[in-house]
């Protein structure tokens, strides 16, 4: 009897104890993480802080705290971790009452990216492990990792000859109703603009400096498509270094800078574009850019996207057959096309014999992309002031070998003398590209191997 009584109590004092926790274990308990720093760059290490906070008197003997993030920040010092698809990390607590934890974990980021952290998960026990309790808390705390800089040895031949072009057009073409300064004259300075005040004053003669006629400005088209079977991750990850390091290079010599791109970005499930802009929040911004590129996801793009890019009412049948669209949007693409006058036709000759799509982006059937031929087609001929103009230099970064993006790209630069195609390649690949007239074309050798800077 005694027995069953002591039995009847045990059992009585476990679901009490059980009750207890499933009611307050969560109450007044708080986890937070937050990344220590909103921005990083490929190679770097960062910390994640990791905040636990038991607000009463009820103990946490075993409190399991989970969260996933991006598979490419790796934790230097730890093994609770396990890297599939995403980084699931699983540390155990023990939180006493009124106790806070707070501690700080290194992890090293591998490749370039935004990394958001959307939720935790918290497992909990009461005393005797007879019952677990499961809670999930929103959190919403991101970074970026921004691309790693491209090789500057290499860089700076292509860089040179940029900067040159600019330099050299905006020495043609000068207001001479606006001054930027004084300096001593030169042999080839006409006697025109000679500063006869200020040579009175030096005793030497001292010419005015006038400021450029118009603001010249880089326009970068960055490609992430493939002409590979399989496609090149590492091909497309250059091209975005070298658009990266490009683009931080002009920025830092006062040139204003604009990107345009057919990859995603991951935030706003549209074509990534920036427009012109100096400064170093534009390069922040640019940088912010290229670090959400997406360019493996097959995201539809619809008619009002690929209008919504450029500001024009501009898509052709022709491009709309090429790439799978539905008969819908095909019937508006013929409609875009005629209200343009017969535009289409002249895209569909840019094309040339070379137009294929690469395999990757015809294997999800009626999802379709942005080929950079159309890209640049958009920005030839748009119809609010598109860049096809001679106050911009134009830099195509793109790995792709189709004589129709050749054809297109230098139909782009008919007016603008300076312009460059970086073409990212392995080291044996042969090059049959048609090489364009009115452009420079550099060739970036890329070896097979990991390329992220580690």
């Amino acid at each position: 009897m005694k027995l069953a009584v002591v039995i009847a109590a045990v059992w009585l004092i476990a679901m009490l104890q059980t009750a207890v926790f499933r009611c307050f274990w969560k109450r007044n308990l708080s986890v937070r993480l937050r990344f220590c720093q909103p921005a990083a760059v490929e190679g770097e290490t960062a910390q994640l802080k990791e905040i636990i906070t038991n607000r009463k008197y009820l103990p946490l003997p075993v409190l399991h705290v989970k969260f996933q993030m991006g598979k490419y920040l790796i934790f230097t010092a730890s093994n609770n971790f396990k890297i599939t698809d995403q980084n699931y990390r699983s540390d155990i607590f023990s939180c006493m009452p009124w106790q806070e934890i707070r501690r700080t974990l290194d992890f090293s980021c591998k490749k370039r990216g935004y990394y958001r952290i959307s939720h935790i998960d918290l497992v909990s026990y009461d005393l005797f492990f007879l019952a677990h309790f499961v809670h999930s808390v929103p959190e919403d705390t991101a970074m970026y990792v921004y691309p790693g800089p491209a090789d500057p040895v290499r860089l700076e031949l292509p860089l040179k000859n940029l900067m040159g072009q600019i330099l050299a057009r905006q020495a043609l073409l000068r207001d001479p109703f606006e001054t930027q300064g004084i300096r001593p004259y030169r042999t080839y300075d006409p006697y025109k603009n000679v500063n006869w005040k200020a040579t009175a004053h030096t005793g030497e003669l001292q010419v005015n400096v006038f400021t450029p006629a118009s603001s010249w400005q880089v326009v970068f088209l960055l490609d992430t498509d493939s002409d590979r079977v399989w496609g090149d991750d590492d091909l497309t990850e250059e091209s975005i270094r070298l658009c990266g390091s490009m683009a931080q290079s002009m920025i830092d010599k006062g040139i204003p800078v604009a990107v345009y791109s057919n990859g995603i970005d991951c935030l706003s499930g549209k074509p990534s574009r920036i427009e012109a802009g100096a400064g170093r929040e534009h390069l922040k911004a640019i940088m912010e850019l290229l670090a959400r590129l997406q360019f493996a996801a097959k995201t539809p793009l619809s008619m009002a996207a690929l209008k919504a890019l450029a500001g024009v009412n501009l898509m052709t049948a022709d491009y709309a057959e090429r790439d799978g669209l539905g008969s819908e949007q095909k019937a508006a693409a013929g409609n875009a096309a005629a209200e343009t006058g017969g535009t289409g036709s002249r895209q569909a000759a840019a094309t040339g014999s070379g137009g294929d799509v690469s395999a990757e982006n015809k294997s999800a059937a009626g999802d379709t992309y942005l080929p950079m031929e159309q890209l640049i087609s958009f920005l030839a001929e748009g119809e609010n002031g598109g860049y096809g103009s001679d106050s911009a230099v134009y830099v195509l970064i793109s790995p792709v070998q189709r004589d129709s993006l050749s054809y297109a790209f230098d139909s782009l630069c008919l007016k603008s003398p300076g312009s460059q195609w970086i073409l990212p390649r392995r080291p044996d690949d042969k090059l049959f590209v048609a090489y364009p007239k009115h452009a420079e074309i550099y060739e970036w050798e890329v070896p097979y191997g990991r390329t992220q800077v580690i």
